[in-house]
């Protein structure tokens, strides 16, 4: 078994957090295979520096994730497929490509409705005025059945008219707007950054409270430098690697479309 990484007691991401989150390094890295038994909480506890209890959470978070399964009277072993979802930063999550298909990608609404008094950050971004309206979406994407993504999203009612009681097309805001209201996304900025989740973002994503969270926010824009779409993703930290391919050209590197 290899050295597990050493605890940051300074750090606040609590220790069995960390402790999970090396685990489950390492059985993507195949250090523990599928119906193979773990070490006993009293080895990994020892080598982890840590109590039992401490362990026993740390245990716990991987056991909820489907990854171990405990067996009275017989021990802990790894379960389910630890392999992480790739996502290649494209505009949509859910629009029904191979890649979706492949890791059973799903999206289910939790609210859509018209909201009047917008934040600051989304009058900005969407150049709306005190009195403009926009559409404001939340969906939760389910990988294999579980949550690991949350989406909310602010468009231009004006845009979009009708938009709130209209039902998504694949549950895509993108093809939605692109089939129903003829806007095509152009150019897309978007920012990205690692946060540390709320306790509403833990409740939807049934994750530990301040757990790391990888956060996508940008602006979706029409041919015509329009803003179409305001939008924010919360992706789990554990569960989501990000790809990005650069290509060299006489300016430097560039990102590949």
């Amino acid at each position: 078994m290899s050295k597990p990484i050493e605890i940051d007691r300074n750090s606040p991401i609590p220790a069995y957090y960390q402790i999970a989150r090396d685990l489950r390094n390492r059985i993507i890295r195949h250090e523990w295979t599928t119906n193979e038994r773990m070490p006993s909480e009293v080895e990994l506890s020892e080598r982890y520096g840590v109590s039992r209890i401490t362990l026993r959470q740390a245990m716990a978070e991987l056991e909820k994730d489907g990854l171990l399964m405990r067996m009275r009277g017989r021990g802990t072993f790894v379960c389910g497929d630890p392999t992480p979802y790739v996502n290649d930063l494209s505009y949509s999550i859910v629009s029904g490509d191979r890649i979706t298909q492949a890791y059973s990608v799903s999206a289910k609404v939790v609210e859509k409705r018209i909201v009047t008094d917008l934040f600051p950050d989304v009058s900005e971004n969407l150049l709306l005025s005190p009195n403009d309206r926009a559409v404001y979406v939340k969906r939760l994407f389910y990988l294999k059945g579980k949550p690991f993504a949350i989406g909310q999203s602010h468009i231009p009612a004006k845009l979009a008219p009708g938009l709130e009681d209209a039902p998504l097309v694949n549950n895509s805001i993108s093809i939605t707007l692109a089939q129903k209201y003829n806007c095509h996304v152009e150019r897309v900025e978007d920012y990205i950054e690692a946060v540390r989740s709320t306790q509403s973002e833990c409740n939807l994503l049934k994750c530990a409270y301040d757990a790391p969270l990888i956060l996508i926010r940008g602006v979706s824009y029409l041919e015509d430098g329009q803003p179409l779409e305001y939008s924010s993703t919360f992706w789990s930290g554990d569960t989501v690697r990000l790809h990005i391919t650069l290509k060299h050209s006489k300016n430097g590197f560039s990102v590949e479309p």
